[in-house]
């Protein structure tokens, strides 16, 4: 792993976006304030941005409505908002506190607000809830790490 900013706090967390209320209302649950993050390198950081590249891996993850979905780094949460409407429930494990602010901005006052649960923690360190399908964008670092964690993961899952 990188060395991290001095910084960062070590605290490890839930949030929930179904959890707090808000008035907020989007049509799509972007904000603006995406554009406006700047990807930590020490962190190994790529947002997903292309809307052809998120709508791919939505449709070759196959998820079924009933489906418990793990996102691992889900950054602003572009692929999030497009998950969600497809499954049952979303667990998303995120490191860097500003995306799990983000991410749970970007969803509350949707109508899919209650199936996120966004977990700040390390993907490596975190205990995975069950999961029906992992889909991830995950910083290139930990990549070998986490598919090692998820092959040894049980249940096995899709």
């Amino acid at each position: 792993m990188p060395k991290k900013p001095s910084s960062r706090s070590h605290h490890s967390g839930v949030t929930s976006a179904a959890s707090r209320t808000t008035n907020h209302q989007s049509s799509n649950g972007a904000g603006r304030s995406a554009a406006l993050l700047d990807p930590v390198k020490a962190y190994g950081q790529n947002f997903l941005k292309n809307p052809a590249i998120i709508d791919a891996i939505v449709a070759k993850s196959r998820i079924k409505p009933t489906d418990k979905v793990l996102e691992i780094g889900p950054g602003t949460g572009n692929l999030t908002v497009k998950l969600l409407p497809q499954c049952s429930s979303l667990t998303a494990v995120e490191y860097d506190p500003r995306m799990v602010r983000e991410v749970t901005k970007r969803v509350e006052g949707t109508s899919e607000h209650h199936k996120l649960t966004v977990v700040q923690g390390d993907a490596l360190k975190t205990a995975f809830p069950y999961f029906d399908v992992c889909v991830a964008n995950v910083p290139y670092q930990i990549s070998s790490g986490l598919v090692f964690k998820l092959l040894s993961h049980r249940p096995l899952f899709r």
